[in-house]
């Protein structure tokens, strides 16, 4: 088993600029994980990604980096409608795969995914799996294993903004920068795919699996614009999930490109008591504790244990401009990490498993891509349940 993984990013957009590059530009992770190359289908924001975060080289197509990089290893931020030919590839070639939320878009390819893997004897640890681990989960699940909740009846979560032509690292005319966000709003993007996937794993993390799936979608804006060029909306902007857990447990759960500032971010409600959580604090409500009312302050510590070991540029995005300025220079680097240190630690995660040839668990004995692959589902049968008026079940479980 080699000392340090030698890994590519693939994918040189957004969410790779601000977080997983700038992350593994750092020389506190150097002992572990080395950054060899940068791909995209831009070359010239592959090679500009090369210079600016230490990588060995770069390329502009998929299917020679994989024949020619000597990597242990990728890490996928690409559109996410090429996600499962990317991995499926990447697997077949013997590389171990990180995958940015979604791995896939169907069950039966995310299944594809987890049997071959398992047939070629590489690890796969699928995004956004610090959901199940995070502090609103755990303390959830506590609440509800304490009994404060009494029996459980409904929860509510979800997620939205108004959509990635607004983003302001695409702002610049810069070519490393200017990343067109056309693909959301494509079939293989939308909002559940891209944000109502955090809430899921949240969601079951802490009820389980779901059993059917109820729906409404639709388009709200059939047009957006980004500098100047109109984009056709295809894909389903405005997706309401109703999830039941059995027992006559529900779950409510939207997502939408939409203006979101002050919409609830996660809810409980049992027979004696119920709970609500920013992420910053939980507040609940009980018969079953002497104050009735209590509020307490989330606990980060250990939420992301693969970043957490590691110095302070990868937690920047704490401090004050002025810090960040003194950090940047003290270090050496041209950029820190300001963002998406939940998906490095995904990243870590899968470093962990190939350096200590551990099974990817996110938490609480849930295995990274089960979990994945029953979310897809659901967003998958949704889809289908909004379409034709009907339930659909579910047959995945995790």
């Amino acid at each position: 088993m080699p000392k340090t993984i030698r890994i590519a990013q693939v994918g040189c957009g957004s969410l790779a600029q601000r977080g997983t590059l700038a992350h593994l530009a750092c020389d506190d992770v150097k002992d572990r994980v080395q950054l060899v190359a940068t791909m995209d289908v831009i070359a010239d924001r592959a090679k500009a990604c090369m210079e600016k975060f230490g990588a060995e080289e770069w390329y502009d197509d998929y299917d020679e980096l994989l024949e020619k990089a000597d990597i242990d290893a990728v890490t996928i931020a690409s559109p996410i409608g090429l996600h499962y030919e990317q991995v499926m590839k990447a697997v077949e070639a013997g590389k171990h795969v990180h995958c940015n939320k979604t791995i896939t878009t169907t069950v039966k390819e995310a299944t594809d995914v987890i049997q071959a893997a398992r047939k070629k004897d590489v690890k796969v640890v699928a995004s956004p799996g610090g959901r199940a681990g995070s502090p609103i989960a755990r303390r959830t699940r506590d609440l509800i294993r304490e009994g404060i909740l009494g029996k459980v009846y409904w929860a509510q979560a979800g997620m939205q903004f108004r959509g990635h032509e607004y983003e302001d690292f695409r702002v610049a005319d810069d070519v490393s920068v200017s990343v067109d966000p056309t693909w959301y709003y494509k079939i293989g993007g939308g909002p559940m795919y891209d944000m109502g996937v955090y809430q899921l794993h949240l969601i079951t993390s802490i009820l389980g699996s779901a059993r059917k799936v109820v729906a409404r979608s639709g388009i709200g804006l059939k047009e957006r614009i980004f500098k100047a060029k109109r984009i056709t909306v295809e894909m389903d902007d405005n997706t309401l999930l109703l999830l039941d857990f059995g027992d006559s447990v529900f779950a409510f759960l939207f997502a939408a490109f939409a203006a979101g500032e002050g919409a609830a971010t996660f809810y409980i409600s049992g027979a004696d008591g119920s709970a609500r959580a920013d992420y910053s604090s939980m507040e609940f409500w009980s018969t079953r504790i002497p104050e009735h009312h209590k509020i307490e302050k989330l606990d980060y510590k250990g939420t992301l244990r693969f970043v957490d070991q590691l110095g302070p540029a990868h937690h920047a995005w704490r401090l004050p401009t002025e810090e960040r300025e003194l950090l940047k220079k003290s270090l050496g680097l041209r950029a820190l990490p300001m963002g998406e240190n939940h998906v490095f630690n995904d990243v870590m995660h899968l470093v962990h498993c190939i350096l200590n040839d551990e099974e990817p668990i996110v938490a609480d004995n849930i295995e990274s891509m089960q979990h994945a692959r029953h979310v897809i589902e659901i967003i998958e049968k949704g889809y289908v349940a909004a379409n034709t008026g009907r339930a659909q079940e579910l047959t995945t479980t995790f």
